[in-house]
């Protein structure tokens, strides 16, 4: 059997984790056996997997860059050396994310396939990005991109690649289904993200001022030490509920009729956007900046709306013409449902074992 080595460095509840515990499960499901080198002292999705064997490093976010820093370089030289245990035995390196680059060197050093899963290059400072980029070019043996965008994006010659869109859990999707037929119609508008300015969450404050007869819910993959730190200098807006990162999202998506991503376009590119997905699987319209791989989920006008969050005004009256047309929003919401059907978890887990199988 066959034994696949996958390493992420942070295991919490955003979407590249997501993703690898979807493959691992996968790679189970066919016969492989799986070790997952992940960080200790952390829940996220990858978890407790059954059937998987787990191997834990102490690495975590600093209250400094430089602190963090620091982790980061320990948790490389620790997967160099813990890695090279695997020298005589019939391994594929899985690398989820182009930063556990210790693991794909040990892996180009044994002589062993090393398959790099790359999720987003928005990566400063440049010149880290840049090694980490070289990095990828030495060991990978090949290429995972999750769209198009990021594939022409950062392509790396002489290396074969995959375009492998994300896809959501068979248990999401089931839970999702029976929802969109009795959902009712609050005018709430929900977003998921990560506790950084550049992702919108300045933005989606905003919003929720300019439009106070709605009601908004943003949910942080963050600590609520973390939420209120960020948002002690922020006036309060009474019609926006803030919620730290959540194992369980479905009762926000239960409660919410629109969700948007606001990530500056200028600081940040989303690669894929799973929680639109996740949205679109619902049956809820979304709204997404207009560059990027998220914005090969939406068509305009037929199950949302690409838009720029610079142009903040635009996306407010777009927010009021839908809430203000049931029909309107009833198209929306209809090609929403079928539109999250082209990114099926068969067709995805269907490229990950064509990638692990290929020469």
């Amino acid at each position: 059997m066959k034994k696949i080595v996958c390493i992420h460095l942070l295991n919490d509840y955003s979407g590249s984790p997501l993703v690898l515990s979807q493959s691992i499960k996968g790679m189970i499901d066919e016969g492989y056996a799986v070790d997952i080198y992940t960080n200790k002292h952390s829940d996220g999705f990858l978890s407790s997997i059954p059937g998987a064997n787990y191997f834990f490093f102490n690495y975590r976010w600093g209250k400094s860059k430089w602190i963090t820093f620091i982790y980061f370089c320990f948790t490389q030289f620790f997967l160099f050396i813990r890695l090279l245990k695997y020298t005589n035995q019939d391994v594929v390196i899985y690398v989820n994310t182009v930063l556990p680059f210790g693991a794909a060197l040990a892996g180009k050093c044994m002589g062993k396939k090393v398959i790099y899963h790359i999720h987003e290059t928005s990566i400063k400072p440049r010149v880290f990005k840049s090694f980490l980029l070289a990095m990828v070019r030495f060991a990978a043996s090949s290429l995972i991109y999750v769209s198009e965008y990021l594939k022409n994006a950062e392509p790396i010659k002489g290396k074969k690649y995959f375009t492998i869109y994300n896809a959501l859990p068979e248990e999401f999707i089931l839970k999702a289904t029976p929802v969109l037929e009795k959902k009712e119609y609050p005018e709430n508008v929900l977003m998921l993200c990560s506790l950084k300015r550049y992702k919108g969450v300045d933005a989606f404050i905003q919003l929720a001022f300019m439009l106070p007869q709605y009601s908004f819910t943003l949910v942080l993959n963050s600590s609520k030490d973390d939420i209120d730190d960020y948002m002690n200098n922020l006036n309060g807006v009474p019609n926006l509920k803030i919620y730290p990162a959540q194992k369980d999202v479905h009762a926000f998506f239960k409660q919410a009729v629109l969700v948007v991503n606001l990530s500056l376009t200028d600081e940040w590119i989303e690669t894929f956007g799973i929680t639109i997905l996740e949205a679109m699987s619902y049956g809820i319209p979304v709204i997404v900046p207009p560059v990027g791989g998220i914005a090969e989920l939406v068509i305009d006008e037929f199950n949302g709306f690409k838009i720029d969050s610079k142009h903040i005004g635009h996306i407010s009256e777009q927010i009021e013409r839908i809430f203000s047309n049931k029909s309107f929003y009833n198209y929306l919401s209809f090609n929403s449902k079928k539109r999250s059907r082209d990114f099926s978890n068969k067709t995805f887990l269907h490229g990950i074992l064509e990638a692990l199988k290929s020469e």
